[in-house]
């Protein structure tokens, strides 16, 4: 299965979108977007700045898991990874976001 991004509605219907690696994982979440239009265009953005290293920014929690980010060109934040507690998962799931993103197919759930 290839990696997607899963477009989704929440119970205030408002979209958002998971991007997922090709085994169903969860890698990326975004935030809530106020219309579909604004979803789809916050997934090409993650698209673009996937191939952009300085769009893409580590994080680490006080509990020590690392995260990454990607950001838009103005440098606002459009998703955030999930926690990673070990450097090799942190950098399997980097590299598939930056291998994976500009080409993964959008499942639209939200009809």
């Amino acid at each position: 299965m290839p990696a997607t991004f899963e477009l989704k509605t929440n119970d205030d219907n408002q979209y958002f979108f998971h991007f997922l690696n090709g085994k169903g994982e969860l890698i990326l979440m975004s935030a809530d977007y106020g219309n579909k239009d604004e979803a789809l265009e916050a997934i090409k953005e993650v698209r673009t700045g996937s191939l952009m290293s300085h769009q893409i920014a580590a994080g680490k929690v006080p509990e020590g898991d690392t995260f990454f980010v990607i950001k838009d060109t103005k440098g606002d934040i459009i998703v955030k990874s999930v926690l990673y507690s070990s450097a090799m998962v942190f950098d399997n799931a980097l590299h598939t976001v930056k291998d994976n993103a500009c080409v993964a197919e959008i499942v639209d759930l939200t009809a």
